[in-house]
């Protein structure tokens, strides 16, 4: 990676010169001024560009531990009273087996 930096370096370098003894060379020939402003802006750009680092990628492990005790609640039919099956990850909706109704999870904090 830092032989590239170096490489862009020095073409940059060599760019920005070429572009300085052209903009001195229009003094003689006014033509030159735009070969000399493309060469020296090129340099500079190139050497902006080397100069910029590229983004890091860091891997963040989150993990989670409870500081009090665990329960497990048990789900009620809000209608019959009978016990609900336990519902899949995601799942917003559950049907009673017992008396077929369907009730809408929400799950809300406990603070």
């Amino acid at each position: 990676m830092e032989v590239k930096k170096i490489a862009l370096f020095i073409i940059a370098s060599i760019l920005l010169l070429l572009g300085a003894i052209f903009l001195i060379a229009s003094v003689v020939r006014p033509e030159r001024i735009f070969v000399g402003g493309i060469l020296f802006g090129g340099g500079i750009a190139l050497a902006i560009y080397a100069s910029k680092s590229k983004p890091q990628i860091v891997e963040l492990k989150v993990s989670w531990d409870p500081s009090g005790k665990l329960t497990t609640e048990e789900l009620k039919c809000p209608y019959c009273g009978a016990t609900l099956p336990l519902p899949k990850p995601g799942q917003e909706f559950i049907v009673c087996p017992y008396c077929g109704r369907t009730i809408k999870l929400i799950e809300e904090p406990k603070w």
